[in-house]
């Protein structure tokens, strides 16, 4: 399917197609109260809502606007391309100040005028006594004021449905909105509202550009020119296709198509939200590797042998143990077999609101002292540590003997009755980018992409499908990871009983 945007007005496009591509000068020319678009990522829709705003802001004294997004980080960079823009139409002269600022809004629900919330916001105040103010995802903080809105990434605000009734009490006043975003499944208002839009219905001038259709509009010769690189259009599609990994990642983040009711966990550009540049200690080990490094386990030689392994682990692992004084969750998905699924140890250490992944065992081996002796190593190395493991199955010997020698820190999770509570609060985690996992190990990220989630008569399921870049996995990283926030969840509840 061909592009779709309106076309813009006869004589105003031609100044700017020398910095502009055909969608993006009609969407800065686009004066339409309602305005959606779905599109590709990083064909430069922000970099022209960016434009279009500070001349509608210079064009219109005395009139805000309001732009939301994702994360504060892009909302503070959407700030910094506003500001280049100004210098384009005389800097100093029409730009007053430009900054970061802590505003006030009236607290949801608040019964008293002092029951406020604070919130960080970028701002530019124009000589005219226009703004512009760049707002993270909170909904509620539109609400105490006026002006045309944007949302940038609409599909992946947390809570769409607030963010919706707050920015249409503001088109009530006669303002302007815009939405443009790329899809996250076909169950998010974004869709829905596109499929309104694309059907002629809702009064929106409707916009829907692919990543073909904006490579066939210039994209690649006007990245070449920005950028000095020397792609062509052909190799340019096939890295972004070989960047995706999966069809499906490509169909939806570049082609506009949104996944079923049964997609990802959460969408792959929340989980490259997700990514850090951090090196974790790593080590895997078969049945065979186990059998030559330790020979076989024999009761009269177990502790002998307990010893030997925990060396092993605290040389391999070294690295994790940086920080003494650190706080840590442990996540334990248990299997037993030499073939088959992985058993996973996965460590995270815990930052003030995140938690990043600091070490990962994990071993292919029906050696149950082995697998004794690694969970007290990481219980007896960490000791600001809690830990939850997988009792069902053959898991619950481990689970039972781990809960009982390190009580209060240890927790056995009945995974077959809590998965559809673990796998809700990872989505969350995720989603919030509370879970972090290095880029330099893409199998980890692969394995969460590979969870799938469905919904059916309002409960939750979720289920594992292949990992492209670890055949051994079956979801085994992810879970344990989901196990690991489960320990820290239980941390929480046990600090909020102290507490009280």
């Amino acid at each position: 399917m061909a592009a779709i945007f309106p076309a813009p007005p006869p004589g105003r496009a031609e100044a700017m197609a020398r910095i502009f591509l055909p969608y993006q000068v009609a969407w800065i020319l686009d004066d339409a109260r309602l305005c959606l678009a779905e599109k590709s990522v990083r064909i430069g829709w922000t970099f022209a809502d960016a434009f279009k705003n500070v001349r509608k802001r210079l064009l219109h004294p005395r009139r805000d606007y309001l732009f939301t997004t994702k994360d504060e980080v892009t909302a503070l960079e959407y700030i910094r391309l506003c500001r280049q823009f100004c210098d384009w139409f005389g800097g100093a002269g029409v730009v007053l100040t430009q900054g970061v600022e802590w505003l006030r809004a009236p607290r949801p629900g608040a019964r008293h005028p002092w029951q406020v919330m604070e919130f960080k916001a970028g701002v530019i105040k124009f000589a005219n006594r226009s703004r512009i103010l760049a707002f993270s995802s909170n909904p509620h903080a539109l609400r105490a004021f006026g002006g045309d809105v944007g949302v940038d990434e609409f599909a992946f605000h947390p809570r769409p449905d607030e963010l919706w009734s707050t920015i249409a009490g503001r088109v009530t006043w006669g303002f302007d909105l815009a939405l443009w975003s790329s899809h996250s499944g076909s169950q998010t208002l974004f869709h829905r509202l596109a499929q309104e839009a694309a059907a002629g219905k809702g009064g929106w001038s409707y916009y829907r550009v692919t990543l073909p259709d904006a490579i066939a509009l210039g994209l690649v010769e006007k990245i070449n020119e920005a950028s000095g690189a020397r792609f062509t259009r052909e190799t340019f599609l096939e890295d972004c296709r070989a960047r995706a990994r999966l069809p499906e990642i490509f169909e939806q983040e570049y082609l506009c198509q949104p996944s079923g009711t049964a997609g990802a966990l959460v969408p792959w550009a929340v989980i490259e939200q997700c990514l850090t540049d951090d090196r974790i200690a790593r080590l895997h080990l078969e049945e065979a590797e186990i059998a030559s490094l330790f020979g076989a386990h024999h009761p009269p030689q177990a502790d002998a042998r307990g010893q030997r392994i925990r060396a092993m682990l605290a040389q391999a692992l070294e690295t994790a143990r940086a920080d003494p004084g650190a706080e840590y969750a442990l996540g334990f998905d248990v299997a037993a077999s030499g073939t088959g699924d992985l058993s996973a140890f996965y460590l995270d250490r815990l930052h003030p609101g995140e938690a990043r992944l600091a070490a990962l065992l994990t071993c292919r081996t029906q050696d149950w002292h082995f697998l004794e002796m690694a969970l007290a190593f990481f219980m007896e190395t960490f000791p600001r540590l809690r830990a939850a493991g997988d009792e069902t199955g053959l898991g619950r010997q481990i689970c039972w003997e781990g809960a009982r020698r390190y009580p209060g820190r240890f927790l056995p999770v009945n995974f077959a009755r809590e998965k559809p509570a673990l796998g809700f609060q990872l989505m969350q985690e995720l989603t919030a980018v509370r879970k972090r996992f290095p880029r330099g190990e893409p199998d980890v990220a692969a394995d969460y992409f590979a969870l799938r989630k469905c919904c059916r008569q309002g409960r939750w399921y979720f289920r594992e499908s292949a990992n492209p870049l670890n055949a051994a996995s079956h979801g085994d990283l992810a879970w344990a990871g989901a196990l690991a926030s489960r320990a820290r969840q239980q941390e929480a509840v046990v600090q909020a009983v102290v507490m009280e």
